[in-house]
């Protein structure tokens, strides 16, 4: 049963407060936006590539798929997941870990900090007080590090740079949603000292019923806190550092039963939970010399997920088995207990052009190291090669250095190009001991090391047809290096886990980019096509009985449109919108693969279309009786059919999500009502095939609605 949970609504009610007013009022005025995934801030306008930059009405906060509303409002991005630390990721354009992500180190897409490198377990960062999302799509070998084999994502945090600022903002609605956010900065010292600090929690009971075990499923709850400072000094360095420390726990299963006459309904003997405890800091020293600037960029992170789930679901098996459910209820036959660990270290120098002159340029260096230790304990019959207590210890380390730069060959004219060349090695060290399950080794060990050297790079054209009209054209190339998926999946027969090969693609893309001059109207165009040679991929089998883990390397390709923007029709009414079409085909499919795949497959957790809508309607209090000004939002997005998994054997649902908000502004505070999912759809991000009438899903969160206040002081 659904219950409202408005707690005392003066300390019960988000982030969308003055903040989003000022925020949306904001992209009225459009006026020069920078990206700085480039190491050098230029002008979104001028990059011959595709960039959307999401500000923060535009994150998703809910719960449960916190990383979904990045993909919702960047076309050509897709959610995926099982709903759980570390296991949920986007794909660009059809290229990313397609089923699932193959270890922590997966950074088919790269994700980053203020420009540092987390890894998966660090999708998404807790998106609370957040300056811009970067969304940078295509092939981003030159300048995201390693591995931006589909493109990049860089999170930039509101840094402390001395303007003051004292808000608070809560939010309550249905089902026990609850966020309460702070944020205060400010001039510590005057012109040499600024700091910053921030703090969300967040808490949501759930809307999955476990019949089975009890209670409810698709709860989550984050604790988070952001501290920054920035320091000035006499000599012309700018030093920063930023310390973040969260805590998310999460009440997801991936096993539900699709066709379950009360779907989602949860049978799982034992009520999933997973963890997520992230520490991080990063440290910054930016100096401008005569002819150019030089920073450096530490990164420390300290991540570790914790899991305890039931290896069935009582309804999926008891339909798999003809059996009543109550033959599946034992939570002490059937679990899977896991505790990963994953310490990274970063650091980056480079120097970089001053100035807007002609040649804007930066070049640099980077090192990258990854120790990542899991230890799983499972207990299962439906999957028995999982059976016993396996430990993993898998190390990346990589090196690498770059150059990228864009020339003006003329007022209108501009030729942009990169070069990255790196070396990468991983290594792993796995120890398997048997729980005496019939058919398993009483122990097996596993050490094993490959290397990988590689050179990406890109070159660009674009060129300005008028003040407020860029097209360009642009090559780019990608690598993602081989590994060890972290399952060690054959360890429990003795069957040595082989290492995935490393990928790579190459992009052709061209675009159109307008912005007019009175900020009326805005779009974004771009065409692309992919070629992606041995594209890592997972799959996930239910064969006689038993369930199967394969990871494999394939070679597809993608191709595609995009198109995003948004048009003021009156000074009141601005309309927003965007659009992406997608077709794939898997080719020289390798004969040696159990999976189904075939030439001519598409690629999986790929759709072919997908869409977004929205409008902000603003109106005078005065014309309704009230003080202040009034804004009425609502965007709908759609997401269509994709295919399950790499046979093609079926097809994820396609779904719609419509969210809805009025906010009413009045002096330094803003007071609203929201309702989100307003169709009641449950998107399925996750699904496997048992056979063709039983299937697994996992599931996004139902409607939620409520109330919120924001205030400035």
């Amino acid at each position: 049963m659904k219950t409202f949970a408005f707690r005392s609504i003066a300390t019960g009610m988000l982030v969308a407060g003055p903040t989003t007013l000022v925020a949306q009022e904001t992209v009225l005025e459009l006026g020069t936006i920078h990206i700085y995934a480039d190491r050098r801030g230029e002008d979104v306008k001028d990059q011959p590539r595709a960039v959307s930059i999401l500000n923060e009405q535009d994150l998703d906060t809910s719960p449960t798929e916190p990383g979904a509303g990045i993909a919702r409002n960047a076309p050509g991005l897709t959610f995926s997941g099982f709903g759980q630390p570390g296991t949920d990721f986007l794909n660009i354009r059809g290229v990313g870990p397609l089923g699932y992500p193959l270890s922590a180190t997966d950074h088919t897409v790269a994700y980053s900090v203020n420009e540092v490198p987390t890894s998966t377990f660090g999708f998404p960062p807790s998106l609370f007080d957040m300056e811009q999302v970067e969304v940078v799509r295509g092939p981003q070998g030159t300048l995201f590090g390693r591995n931006a084999l589909a493109g990049g994502v860089n999170f930039r945090p509101k840094g402390a740079d001395g303007t003051r600022e004292r808000r608070l903002t809560i939010e309550a609605g249905s089902d026990g949603h609850l966020i309460a956010d702070v944020a205060a900065g400010g001039w510590l010292l005057e012109d040499r000292l600024a700091g910053r600090v921030a703090m969300r929690f967040q808490d949501f009971d759930g809307d999955v019923p476990n019949t089975i075990a009890g209670g409810t499923e698709g709860g989550a709850s984050l604790s988070a806190a952001r501290v920054s400072l920035t320091g000035y000094t006499d000599s012309g360095w700018t030093l920063s550092a930023m310390f973040q420390a969260d805590r998310r726990e999460s009440h997801n299963s991936y096993l539900l039963y699709h066709e379950h006459p009360n779907f989602p309904e949860a049978g799982g003997a034992r009520r999933p939970t997973h963890s997520r405890e992230n520490r991080q800091v990063v440290l910054s020293a930016e100096r401008d010399f005569d002819t150019f600037s030089f920073t450096s960029l530490t990164g420390f992170q300290r991540q570790d997920v914790t899991g305890d789930v039931a290896g069935t679901d009582a309804y999926t098996f008891a339909a798999l088995y003809g059996l009543p459910p109550g033959n599946f209820s034992d939570p002490s036959t059937d679990y899977f207990l896991t505790n990963e660990t994953e310490d990274i270290f970063s650091q980056e120098f480079r120097l970089s052009s001053l100035g807007e002159g002609e040649l804007s340029w930066t070049l640099g260096a980077n090192y990258f190291l990854s120790d990542y230790d899991g230890q799983r304990d499972a207990v299962s019959a439906s999957q028995p090669t999982s059976n016993g207590v396996t430990n993993v210890d898998i190390e990346t380390e990589s090196w690498s250095v770059f150059a990228d730069g864009t020339w003006a060959l003329s007022d209108r004219l501009r030729l942009s190009g990169g070069i990255r060349h790196g070396w990468e090695a991983q290594s792993v060290n796995g120890k398997y001991v048997s729980n005496g399950f019939p058919g398993t080794l009483p122990s097996y060990d596993q050490y094993d090391r490959i290397e990988d050297h590689y050179t990406t790079g890109r070159v660009g054209l674009s060129y300005d047809f008028s003040d407020a009209t860029t097209g360009y054209v642009s090559w780019s190339t990608g690598f993602a290096g081989g590994g060890y998926e972290k399952l060690l999946v054959g360890s429990a027969t003795g069957v040595p886990t082989a290492p995935f090969e490393a990928a790579s693609i190459r992009t052709w893309e061209a675009g159109l980019k307008f912005a007019s001059l009175d900020d009326r109207a805005d779009f974004n165009l771009a065409l692309f096509h992919n070629d992606v040679k041995n594209g890592q991929m997972f799959d996930y089998e239910f064969q006689g009985g038993q369930v199967f883990y394969t990871f494999t390397n394939q070679d597809y390709r993608s191709y595609g449109l995009e198109f995003d923007g948004s048009y003021r029709v009156t000074n009141a009414l601005r309309l927003r919108g965007s659009l992406s079409l997608l077709d794939s085909e898997m080719f020289n499919v390798s004969a040696s693969t159990n999976t189904g795949a075939q030439n001519g497959n598409q690629v999986p957790l790929s759709p072919g279309v997908s869409a977004t809508l929205g409008f902000d309607y603003d109106i005078s209090g005065a014309a309704v009786g009230l003080t202040g000004d009034i804004r009425l939002s609502s965007d709908w997005s759609h997401v269509g059919a994709r295919k399950a998994d790499i046979g093609n054997t079926f097809d994820l649902p396609a779904y719609d999500i419509v969210n809805a908000r009025l906010s009413w502004l009045r002096g330094t505070a803003t007071y609203y009502a929201f309702a989100n999912n307003l169709l009641d759809e449950r998107p399925v991000h996750f699904s496997s095939q048992y056979t063709p009438s039983v299937h697994t899903a996992s599931v996004g969160t139902g409607p939620v609605v409520g109330l919120g206040v924001s205030m400035d002081f």
